[in-house]
């Protein structure tokens, strides 16, 4: 009997040294702290995926998207700058046009419809509460010849939408 706690036992600390050496720290696997100070925290990130396939093979264009030592949150003007972890928004530009759409919710996708068939690029840029971009990502994606949903309203302008919390903006 003794020895089969002390089998147990040894499986149990095997197993706690394991797991240790897989999660060195907390901060690893976690956002910024609220309690560094935004001149210590690491610099924004986006990252951003193609777009989901079986959506795209429909004329429906859906990317996600996550933010590293960034929140999205519907908050702007000069206050929010200082508010650690840094926060802001995302400025979305479909095909280069001279307007975008904002994202300032945290559903981490976002939903373009109405495209023509061809290809297309969405360019996702992280900005502070003050609208100042911080660097993005583009993905770019062919929409496939022929759509369910037929072409956008017009024939020329992409419907650009997020599940919720865009709002068009002029550049």
């Amino acid at each position: 009997m003794a020895k089969r706690f002390r089998m147990i036992g040894a499986a149990f600390v095997a197993a706690m040294l394991a797991a240790g050496a897989a999660a060195q720290s907390a901060k690893d696997g976690l956002a910024a702290t609220p309690w560094e100070t935004l001149d210590k925290e690491p610099p924004p990130k986006v990252i951003v995926d193609p777009p989901l396939a079986e959506p795209l093979s429909r004329g429906v264009v859906v990317v996600q998207y996550r933010t590293e030592n960034f929140r999205i949150v519907p908050e702007v003007g000069t206050a929010a700058l200082a508010v650690s972890p840094r926060v802001g928004h995302l400025h979305v530009t479909v095909d280069n046009l001279p307007w975008h759409f904002v994202v300032a919710d945290d559903s981490n996708s976002i939903i373009v419809a109405g495209l023509p068939p061809g290809p297309h690029q969405i360019h996702v840029e992280l900005a502070d509460p003050t609208h100042r971009e911080l660097g993005g990502q583009t993905v770019k994606f062919v929409v496939p010849g022929s759509s369910a949903h037929g072409p956008s309203p017009g024939g020329c302008c992409p419907l650009a939408l997020t599940v919720r919390g865009a709002v068009n903006q002029r550049a």
